[in-house]
């Protein structure tokens, strides 16, 4: 399984929301959060098109959120909702209580990206 690092997304500074990233190419199965990251936890929007996105709710009503912290990669591979992700935004925070970042954050995304055939 090869794994491909992406560049981003960039959460700006005195924002909670990034940019968008294209992660259609394969699976999420980490992020990398840097040292500069406002400390929150993390949610997120999902797109199709890459152009309209939407909050991320699991099939229970719940906003999908994950506990991050500053300079840590968090694997997330056991997770079912990355399975359905083409086009991803990070947001600091929650829909309800986002939290703007004090500088620019740079992320990165891992994603296992399938074996070409032989």
């Amino acid at each position: 399984m090869p794994i491909t690092i992406l560049d981003g997304p960039t959460i700006p500074a005195g924002q909670s929301l990034s940019d968008g990233i294209d992660c259609s190419a394969g699976e999420i199965v980490r992020i990398t959060i840097p040292q500069e990251y406002t400390p929150a936890n993390m949610t997120f929007q999902v797109s199709s098109n890459g152009e309209l996105y939407n909050d991320l709710y699991d099939s229970d009503g719940n906003e999908v959120t994950i506990v991050t912290k500053p300079d840590t990669g968090i694997v997330i591979r056991d997770r079912a909702w990355v399975r359905s992700i083409k086009f991803i935004k990070f947001r600091s925070g929650t829909r309800q209580h986002p939290v703007a970042q004090k500088v620019n954050c740079k992320c990165a995304i891992a994603i296992d990206t399938p074996e070409a055939a032989p």
